[in-house]
């Protein structure tokens, strides 16, 4: 497998600018995986060696437990970026549906109004118009198992925030927003919904709490008191000072927090 590389908005090593070349070669105990990385310079080899690295350990481990985990190399938003964020936030999301049987639609989440099947619709939705408002090319399909679905709306929706940055206003058709308030509803929509399914399912919500504490700062600018009188938010609940900022995070957006 051949195929070219690069970074989008980097001068060093720009789109399509470097050859990664795959091998595969079958053995009796597994796949022998050779990868060479050309077109680089020696202080860029070395930097991409160690990346390539790190992915191949994960990919290892993920041969041999058969079970994905969180990459903790992007569990904090490095530098603090709504954009990076939503990035990490959709990744733990992506966790917990991927655990999603059809035998779960049916569940109760959280959000009261919605059952599981409801949420997913719902998050689809609100993900597919920011994306519609950023002019990426979305497409819902409720046939996809949760994860391909709501990762085939989330996909195009970051990459072309990222093109297009936070600066600004964006017109969501029902009104217009700033973008940086825009990028903080997408996040609250990717992490909080994904701790919605982890509840609903039984499962853990996998998140660095460095990420949540960020996310919570975002909502905080993002949650007005007009929405909770309208009933988009209920009020915040109550929990420790000493409470995880996830636990805040939660409580911030009027559930409460497991073991509260």
């Amino acid at each position: 497998m051949v195929f070219t590389m690069g970074w989008e908005g980097s001068d060093a090593v720009p789109p399509s600018d470097s050859t990664v070349f795959i091998t595969l070669e079958p053995l009796e105990t597994g796949t022998a995986l050779t990868l060479r990385h050309e077109g680089l310079n020696a202080e860029q080899s070395s930097g991409h060696a160690e990346g390539w690295n790190h992915f191949l350990d994960r990919l290892k481990d993920f041969a041999a437990s058969g079970e994905a985990a969180i990459d903790q190399w992007n569990a904090v938003p490095d530098p603090e970026n709504p954009i990076v964020s939503a990035e990490g936030s959709l990744a733990a999301l992506q966790f917990a549906l991927n655990n999603i049987s059809e035998a779960d639609l049916g569940k109760a989440t959280p959000c009261s109004e919605f059952s599981v099947s409801g949420l997913l619709d719902h998050l689809a939705g609100s993900v597919s118009m920011i994306g519609g408002a950023l002019g990426a090319a979305v497409s819902d399909d409720p046939s996809l198992a949760p994860e391909a679905r709501i990762a085939n709306l989330a996909q195009p929706t970051l990459e072309a925030f990222a093109a297009r940055g936070v600066e600004g206003e964006i017109d969501l058709g029902f009104a217009v927003m700033p973008a940086s308030l825009v990028a903080g509803i997408l996040n609250l929509e990717l992490m909080v919904h994904g701790w919605d399914f982890a509840q609903a399912t039984g499962q853990v919500f996998e998140i660095h709490l460095g990420h949540a504490e960020y996310v919570l700062g975002l909502a905080r600018k993002t949650v007005v008191p007009a929405q909770r009188t309208s009933g988009s938010f209920a009020e915040e609940t109550l929990v420790a000072e000493s409470a995880s900022s996830m636990d805040r995070l939660i409580a911030f957006t009027g559930r409460v927090p497991a073991g509260a």
